[in-house]
């Protein structure tokens, strides 16, 4: 089993993501750490602690990590998954508690097992940059991070340019990508290719009432209803667990190394990841820092793999 650690900002997709991981008989979920990003931290954390309960793993930990970003003003984004991240879901209070740091957390769970354990950031990429200036080279003793954020070529979905993890704080992202740590990049270029259709949750949950039934339907609500009037499109995208689904199928993606940093400071640009594509025949020349970048995607087997393992059926 492959070990893996989330670190999540609990909107929707999070929670998708974190139900995939449960039902991935390839994944060993080490723990869930929290940051500020969707919704503040303390509604993030309660989010974690009810996912988990719902899904019947009050086992797994959860640790509490920033509550805001590195320099920038804090953002959210209710707009998207309402007020408390899970849309219209109305959750029971979680019995479970957080049971400690993020950070120290993030540090003894890589170093106790180095080389093995994957790093899947689906949030603002703050925890991470704390912990790479809290003990330089951690990341590199992961096997891999993976991180959901970004927007190459694709329009952003905050900003006209910037993706929304790597607008809430742009300092980290920038931070991680200079440290050169293992990351590995799942782009809005890629993830605007997963859409799952609201008549498909429907069709594969039709004739269940069940609590995890009923939470599907209730959470993805909102983030239809905002999905509908943005981009005239009636579902929900898989940000998140897309990069779930690289930590448990490599070969589902097909992954190039760009040259490319982080916008800090434009006031039309902040978050915007920059490629440099000059035709440069010396590497050196070009600014940016090198970056393995999700480029392609299978949809099809992701899909299935998605929809059958979090919504069950055929």
């Amino acid at each position: 089993m492959q070990p893996i650690i989330l670190d999540v900002d609990m909107g929707v997709d999070d929670a998708l993501a974190i139900m995939l991981a449960l039902q991935s008989p390839e994944v060993e979920l080490l723990g869930i750490s929290t940051v500020f990003g969707n919704v503040p931290l303390n509604q993030a954390t309660r989010n974690a602690l009810q996912v988990l309960e719902l899904m019947g793993r009050d086992e797994i930990p959860v640790y509490v990590g920033a509550g805001e970003p590195l320099v920038r003003k804090l953002v959210h984004a209710a707009a998207v998954h309402g007020e408390s991240g899970l849309g219209d879901a109305v959750l029971p209070d979680p019995e479970m508690l957080p049971a400690g740091n993020a950070l120290d957390f993030l540090i003894e769970g890589i170093q106790a097992r180095p080389g093995e354990v994957i790093v899947v950031a689906t949030g603002p990429l703050t925890n991470l940059a704390l912990v790479e200036k809290k003990q330089p080279g951690i990341l590199d003793q992961a096997r891999r991070v993976l991180v959901m954020g970004g927007a190459l070529a694709e329009a952003g979905n905050i900003t006209p340019v910037s993706e929304f993890n790597s607008f809430a704080d742009p300092h980290a992202f920038h931070q991680l990508i200079k440290a050169e740590t293992n990351m590995s990049l799942i782009p809005l270029d890629v993830t605007h290719q997963l859409g799952l259709a609201a008549e498909t949750i429907a069709a594969r949950l039709a004739g269940r009432d069940d609590a995890i039934a009923r939470f599907i339907r209730e959470s993805t609500r909102t983030v239809i209803a905002f999905e509908q009037e943005h981009y005239n499109y009636a579902g929900v995208h898989l940000h998140d667990p897309a990069a779930v689904a690289l930590g448990i199928d490599s070969s589902l993606f097909e992954m190039e190394t760009l040259v490319l940093d982080v916008e800090t400071m434009g006031e039309l640009t902040t978050g915007q990841v920059v490629v440099d594509r000059r035709p440069f025949s010396d590497e050196e020349e070009r600014q940016g820092y090198p970056v393995d970048c999700a480029m392609k995607v299978d949809v099809d087997r992701l899909m299935h793999m998605f929809e059958h393992r979090v919504l069950g059926g055929e």
